[in-house]
């Protein structure tokens, strides 16, 4: 999907209900040019040269981690910014100074709630800007001084746990430096549940085998009643060409030893494995049509292509789909009617009172990510 571009902001604001003026569009980054592809043996030299997949503005850049970062606060989304109606005791926000009824005004110079009637999430955002030790740059409406004030917050970051160990591969194999290998740790508890992640690495132009990974995870979407195995497979030039010989089963929420993946040829007599498929546009036309009530553009099918071939979910685009602001505005920009149409989607009826309340709940929680809220959903769904 191509995503809308984004406009960095300068503001000039004497009051609450100022307005914001946009003076400066960032451009969309041009694809990277088409770099000569050498070839090489997999058995030989899995090169450590730097990956020349090329790249692409019209594919989403998600954090790989999404969840790995907490700030602590339930929001309302206003057309001035991101009002904050609780702060939660001992979180970064709370150690920052923020308190109820302080608005949000933008994350690193980037708006966010309603910008002429589009919503822009405070935690999409949040991701987008965060650095890698948790330091991100708010433009704070103090609601109790009545004044705009720049915010330094460093956030905190979930319960973590890691599954560790290494890829082998004795095939003889002819590598692009396009190559990209993608490990998993996927939730196998119901048989229906083919491509349902809890944490992965991708890793590009990979190395020689033995290929060390850590998938970071998070312990509170972990359950003791769920089955766990890892897996992974490699994709070059839009194929399938390595895949794991059997998913090993784990359990992340004990002492896990480290995990040995072994990787064999696809081929005559090794089909690739449909957990792996990424030929999944005809589906992802589907989605746009049952939920957004229109064809995807060749664009956007495009960017979904090259999104699939790096080795990504399907489910991920679902969730990115009824996550979008045009979902969101075609359940007419509400919080209420947008939560009982996804509860109705996923779910398959309609929620009682004391569901919907619960959903509202969890969704606040979320701070307005939209698909973060929707891929944990689908996640606890068979």
């Amino acid at each position: 999907m191509t995503p809308t571009p984004r406009l960095k902001r300068f503001k000039i604001m004497s009051s609450l209900a100022a307005a914001l003026t946009l003076v400066l569009a960032l451009p969309l980054q041009d694809a990277a040019a088409q770099a000569t592809i050498r070839s090489r043996d997999l058995s030989e030299a899995w090169s450590a040269a730097p990956s020349l997949l090329p790249a692409t503005s019209a594919t989403p850049s998600w954090n790989a981690q999404p969840n790995s970062w907490r700030l602590g606060v339930a929001i309302q989304n206003v057309d001035t910014g991101v009002v904050l109606t609780d702060v939660e005791a001992g979180m970064p926000a709370q150690v920052a100074g923020l308190e109820t009824g302080d608005i949000i005004v933008n994350v690193d110079g980037f708006q966010v709630g309603y910008v002429e009637g589009a919503l822009f999430d405070l935690g999409d955002e949040i991701r987008r800007r965060v650095d890698q030790n948790g330091k991100v740059d708010f433009l704070v409406f103090d609601n109790r001084n009545r004044r705009l004030q720049n915010l330094p917050v460093t956030l905190t970051q979930q319960s973590a746990a890691a599954v560790r160990g290494e890829v082998t591969c004795k095939e003889r194999v002819t590598l692009t430096q396009q190559a990209v290998l993608t490990v998993r740790l996927r939730d196998v508890t119901y048989p229906s549940w083919q491509n349902v992640e809890v944490g992965k690495q991708v890793i590009t132009n990979p190395k020689h085998p033995p290929i060390p990974f850590s998938i970071a995870i998070d312990r509170t979407q972990l359950y003791p009643d769920h089955k766990y195995a890892v897996d992974a497979y490699l994709v070059d030039r839009g194929q399938i060409v390595l895949q794991s010989s059997a998913a090993i089963p784990v359990t992340p929420l004990a002492n896990v030893p480290t995990v040995q993946v072994n990787l064999v040829k696809v081929g005559a007599s090794v089909p690739a494995n449909g957990t792996y498929a990424v030929g999944q546009l005809d589906q992802i036309n589907q989605w746009y049509k049952q939920y957004l009530r229109r064809d995807a553009s060749p664009q956007e099918l495009n960017a979904w292509q090259s999104y699939l071939q790096a080795g990504k979910s399907p489910q991920d685009i679902q969730a990115y789909i009824l996550g979008s602001s045009e979902y969101f505005d075609r359940m007419g920009n509400q919080r209420d009617p947008y939560l009982a149409a996804l509860y109705q989607t996923l779910l398959g009826r309609q929620p009682t009172a004391a569901e919907m309340q619960q959903f509202v709940t969890q969704y606040q929680q979320y701070g307005g990510a939209r698909t973060d809220f929707v891929r944990d959903v689908m996640r606890l769904q068979p």
